[in-house]
């Protein structure tokens, strides 16, 4: 017996506020990309756990105000602050997705032995993000 119901997605943001959203969280995706092709080596050495357990403490609250800073200039609360952090994460995961998986062509600077914590590193930022807009107010 078919109910015949219908999954509608309805969005909050506008086109445009989806676009602006999107090209944020490619910009810094970028970014961020960019900053660890040049000192990944460094803030990622697994012979130095120490800098590495720093960076991952660091990276939820910078993640956490980068979010809120970003909601707060687009003048985003409740549900579409929801839809602003999806929006902001997707680019980076794509971006990642690829640069992961070339990891050695695409971060020369690192050694293999890194990629578990650069990945482990992007699941914390990308979900503080994730929560951030869905707790934070």
């Amino acid at each position: 017996m078919a109910t015949g119901s219908q999954v509608v997605a309805r969005t909050q943001l506008s086109m445009s506020e989806t676009r602006v959203l999107l090209g944020v969280g490619l910009a810094i995706a970028l970014v961020a990309g960019l900053v660890f092709r040049i000192v990944g080596q460094l803030v990622l050495d697994p012979t130095n756990p120490l800098v590495v357990s720093v960076v991952f403490v660091v990276t939820i609250p910078l993640m956490w105000a980068l979010a809120v800073g970003i909601f707060r200039w687009r003048g985003l609360t409740g549900v579409k602050r929801r839809e602003a952090a999806v929006l902001l994460v997707v680019p980076g995961m794509l971006v990642d997705a690829v640069s992961t998986a070339l990891f050695s062509v695409v971060y020369p600077n690192m050694s293999l032995a890194s990629a578990g914590l650069f990945g482990g590193l992007l699941l914390l930022a990308y979900a503080t993000v994730l929560i951030a807009g869905f707790l934070s107010r």
